[in-house]
């Protein structure tokens, strides 16, 4: 469930909430320009605004402005006010949540419907307000300051399209989940693997055939990041060829060695589907997925892959920057391991 889906039914129950934003960020800082949290009257957290002295110094705020209803701004600089390392400066603006139930409603919504939708939070703590697109209008989607309020694009969450729901997949979807990702999980129904609910996800689909996922989920996006982590070779193959093509597709990557990588890609250049390494179709396949840890259990392997991803998404870059390091000369394992290959054990499912 996302930050506004949880603060809107949160917010319901507890009329003394309180929603914390960071509406100015500069040097070294724990948390960005947009971070969130909601503050509990009874102190529970929904969010981070980066923990710390900080978050205390909000917390305690957030009891006056629940008792007084006036906003506030919690203002600081780390090192000279709170003698954090960061080195940076902060400021927190605070409002009562009520005010923001129908933002908060109109987000979770957006959210829901996958549809764009212009988040609006004033830098001195007023109601968060939010409005459609106007018409040709191309907002920017991170957030940043827009005379005298933060504004960011909601209501597409980065989604995460899960080819194999075996170990790895698994883990894999389970952490993207935790990290915010929507999660659609992917698998022949013939394996098993979908006998049992997978919380995480929120949606399953029993196929591996790209086009019938396409038309379930209405159209592929810039904002679908796709990873290929099935069992089958064969099966990787196909969704592979199917993919290729779609440029606009936000990420493709691929679990497995990179001598699996290297035959994929003389069987495509034999099929005519790309020209060679070079091919745009192909460069922009991360293959072997995920950064270089060494990873070898679904779990690491997991993290490994997911750390790709929030590098994607939080720092803009194409995969091309975050793939994993290419290497001059054979890993040196430790004593006593068996290094099979950079994924580990698991590098072909």
């Amino acid at each position: 469930m996302s930050f506004f889906s949880r603060a809107l039914a949160a917010s319901a129950e507890d009329l003394g909430a309180v929603l914390a934003t960071v509406v100015a960020a500069s040097g070294s800082t724990p948390r960005h320009l947009g971070a969130r949290m909601m503050i509990g009257s009874d102190g529970r957290l929904i969010g981070s605004v980066g923990g710390g002295r900080i978050e205390h110094e909000v917390m305690q705020r957030c009891e006056e402005v629940a008792r007084t209803g006036e906003p506030q701004v919690v203002s600081h600089h780390l090192v000279r006010d709170l003698a954090m390392c960061c080195g940076g400066s902060m400021d927190v603006a605070l409002t009562q949540a009520t005010g923001c139930r129908p933002a908060l409603l109109a987000l979770a919504t957006a959210e829901r419907e996958r549809v764009p939708l212009i988040l609006e939070t004033p830098v001195d703590g007023g109601p968060w307000r939010t409005r459609a697109p106007a018409p040709g209008e191309r907002p920017r989607r991170r957030p940043h300051r827009v005379e005298a309020h933060i504004q960011e694009v909601c209501g597409l969450a980065p989604r995460v399209i899960l080819f194999g729901a075996g170990h790895v997949g698994r883990a894999v979807g389970e952490l993207a989940a935790t990290c915010g990702f929507e999660v659609i999980a992917c698998d022949d129904g013939d394996t098993g693997a979908l006998d049992h609910p997978l919380p995480w996800a929120k949606l399953t689909l029993a196929t591996f055939d790209p086009a019938e996922v396409e038309l379930a989920l209405a159209g592929f996006g810039e904002d679908d990041l796709v990873l290929i982590v099935t069992r089958d070779h064969a099966v990787d193959q196909r969704i592979l060829e199917a993919l290729l093509p779609r440029l606009e597709l936000g990420f493709l990557g691929m679990i497995g060695s990179r001598g699996k990588v290297a035959r994929f890609l003389r069987r495509m250049v034999a099929k005519g589907l790309v020209s060679g390494a070079e091919d745009p179709r192909w460069a922009r396949l991360a293959a072997p997925i995920g950064l270089d840890l060494g990873a070898e259990t679904p779990a690491e392997i997991a993290v490994s892959v997911v750390a790709q991803l929030v590098a994607i998404h939080r720092l803009g870059q194409p995969a091309a920057r975050v793939r994993r390091a290419e290497q001059s000369s054979p890993p040196v394992s430790p004593p006593g391991s068996s290094l099979v290959s950079p994924l580990g054990p698991h590098a072909g499912e």
